[in-house]
């Protein structure tokens, strides 16, 4: 059996992704609209699967230096 370490989150709230990403819930809303990310609902409640909110972060993230060419 798997030591709970191992274990990761399947879903999230939007409260807790937005928080993972350090966005507003509003804005996380912006960007499901958008179609940017995508919510699920799990019994009446909306989540976001860990890895979008993964797969979200990748794509805004920027280098913080860039290689000079």
């Amino acid at each position: 059996m798997a030591d709970n370490e191992d274990l990761q989150p399947i879903l999230c709230t939007i409260r807790q992704g937005a928080f993972l990403v350090g966005e507003s819930r509003s804005t996380l809303y912006k960007e499901a609209k958008a179609g940017r990310i995508q919510f699920v609902k799990l019994d009446g409640a909306t989540r976001i699967f860990y890895t979008e909110i993964v797969r979200y972060a990748k794509a805004k993230a920027r280098p913080l230096y860039s290689e000079a060419t």
